[in-house]
């Protein structure tokens, strides 16, 4: 096989499994390992057992983290005492899910960096199979699609699928369900405060007033719920200005850092200020940062 047509065999794949990403927030992680398991523990003593069987310590992750899936938190989380072991459940129950969901993103991303090199290399029309892999995506990330000007399509997107990283992401979990106790983590899996405004399709919270439609939103597993907050990160107009930091980094060839791009989520919380300096304080005083560097292990 010519590596011309393995590049074409990898594009083909990709967009299958780019269409049924698009199809579903629930289908297996597009990851590049291999043995992704899935947890289903409904005590905190089955998962510390799941955990000790892949040997996963969080102080100990030079041998990469397991791809371990937890569908959902026990219930036994929040009746935790400690803070110390809250917080070590939450974290270590969280950070596959992150990591497997930006690999998704960085495979994605990837397949955009070669598209945009072959086209400016080639100084080429698109072909039918890169109009298809393009169109999917830049209805995925909300881009307007223009197949006159590729280009402008692919940098638009190249700004918007990218990792979000993992310490800004543990903390705003961390912060949103008050580390995986607050009701809507325990009966919704809803880790980072999304609503729906689809009535019935999620829960109503107490104290909603009057005339308002809005419920906090319902995920059908933890992993749907990191899914989702990385693409309102990477779609919503709020949050454009994080999108742009998050660029510059990437433009200075400087790995982008959680604790200087959560001052682009200025209107994530009507807290505003308040709410930046809490996220800044949550990665400082767990040292989240610490995992910026973690990788998936293949088991």
């Amino acid at each position: 096989m010519t590596r011309k047509s393995g590049k074409y065999i990898l594009l083909i794949c990709s967009m299958m499994a780019l269409f049924l990403a698009s199809c579903s927030d629930s289908i297996a992680p597009v990851y590049a390992g291999t043995g992704v398991q899935v947890i289903e523990a409904k005590k905190l003593s089955d998962l510390e057992l799941e955990f000790d069987r892949y040997n996963y310590d969080l102080n100990k992750l030079q041998d990469g983290v397991p791809p371990l899936i937890l569908q959902s938190f026990p219930d036994e989380l929040a009746s935790l005492s400690s803070s110390k072991k809250k917080k070590q459940f939450f974290f270590k129950s969280l950070l596959p899910l992150i990591l497997l969901a930006n690999e998704e993103i960085k495979r994605e991303r990837l397949l955009l960096l070669d598209l945009k090199e072959r086209i400016e290399l080639e100084d080429e029309g698109l072909s039918e199979s890169d109009y298809h892999l393009l169109l999917t995506l830049a209805k995925r990330y909300q881009v307007k699609m223009t197949r006159d000007d590729p280009r402008n399509t692919l940098d638009k997107l190249l700004l918007r699928i990218d990792i979000i990283p993992t310490e800004l992401a543990l903390a705003q979990a961390a912060n949103e369900s008050a580390y995986g106790t607050s009701r809507f983590s325990q009966l919704a899996n809803n880790l980072f405060g999304e609503w729906t405004f689809t009535p019935g399709t999620g829960i109503v919270p107490e104290g909603r007033p009057d005339g308002e439609i809005y419920e906090v939103r319902r995920f059908n597993s933890l992993l749907d719920s990191v899914r989702s907050y990385q693409k309102n990160l990477n779609t919503h107009s709020a949050y454009k200005p994080f999108r742009l930091l998050r660029a510059e980094a990437r433009s200075a060839e400087q790995k982008p850092k959680g604790e200087h791009l959560a001052k682009g989520l200025l209107r994530y919380s009507t807290r505003r200020e308040a709410y930046i300096k809490d996220l800044q304080s949550l990665i400082k005083q767990n040292r989240l940062d610490r995992y910026a560097t973690a990788t998936l292990r293949k088991i």
